[in-house]
């Protein structure tokens, strides 16, 4: 499959707004596929990226050997040949495209020029070998406060456990996911200089101004949308709902501030910190 243009790639950490922004897109015409998870994910593609990671004995939740590995030239040549190896002869179920007329349709479109792309959070990790891959690919980098991407990956495995999931290590633990946000942000940021179309946004932003925030985002992908998919987009877009810094007393702020100044480094700090 050789689709006419590159693909636009959604990353972030997980829960930091991507899905919100993939559906916002999909409503102005970004083809994304057609077998999602609640979260717009292919589910194939998620389990291509993890089966890698396992090589390293890393996961989604665990990147680092990972990332030590992609970080070198040897490291990143095994991982691009892996997915390209994998795309020769899955790209349509590693997409989401189901194996029926709409789905040949929608694949068909895509030899036509239809703009598509994907969006699933560990593309964040393995990007630089996407890039290999795609070297014209747009990145849209969705970036949301860490301390509030952190308490929402804690809250998700605490509620997990409470339903009788198996526990995933570390995730009920505030610091590992604070950390663990900030490795995706701080992946995602290198692509600014190794992608040749990059833009950064804060999903603050968009839930402060949808309807201008996404025009912007749609007009990087170079997306052609009506005044009414615009406006539908943005009702989909739910506004802020607490502050990342709920429940934090203010020297337990200062104190998580001063043991993370990457935080503070990305423009977010806490209205009483210097």
């Amino acid at each position: 499959m050789n689709p006419a243009r590159s693909p636009i790639l959604i990353v972030g950490a997980h829960r930091s707004g991507t899905s919100a922004t993939a559906r916002g897109l999909e409503i102005l015409g970004l083809q994304i596929g057609q077998r999602l998870d609640s979260h717009r994910e292919p589910k194939a593609l998620q389990q291509l990226h993890e089966a890698y990671l396992k090589r390293f004995g890393a996961a989604w939740h665990r990147p680092n050997a990972f990332l030590e590995s992609i970080q070198t030239k040897e490291g990143e040549c095994q991982c691009r040949e892996y997915l390209r190896e994998n795309l020769r002869g899955q790209f349509a179920s590693i997409f989401g495209y189901r194996r029926n007329p709409r789905g040949w349709w929608l694949l068909a479109r895509l030899k036509l020029g239809a703009l598509w792309g994907w969006k699933e959070p560990r593309t964040t990790l393995f990007a630089p070998a996407w890039l290999r891959i795609f070297p014209e690919a747009r990145i849209i980098d969705v970036v949301r406060h860490p301390v509030a991407v952190a308490k929402s990956i804690r809250q998700r495995e605490l509620e997990f456990r409470a339903g009788g999931d198996p526990p995933t290590p570390g995730l009920n633990e505030l610091d590992y996911c604070l950390d663990l946000a900030l490795t995706y942000i701080n992946s995602g940021g290198t692509l600014a200089t190794s992608a040749a179309h990059y833009r950064r946004i804060r999903f603050e932003e968009i839930q402060a101004d949808p309807t201008e925030k996404l025009k912007e985002i749609a007009d990087f992908c170079g997306l052609r949308f009506r005044r009414a998919q615009l406006e539908r987009s943005a009702a989909t877009i739910r506004p802020e709902s607490s502050s990342p810094w709920q429940g934090f007393s203010e020297a337990t702020a200062r104190e998580l501030l001063s043991r993370y100044p990457g935080v503070a480094k990305l423009g977010y700090g806490w209205a009483g910190a210097p």
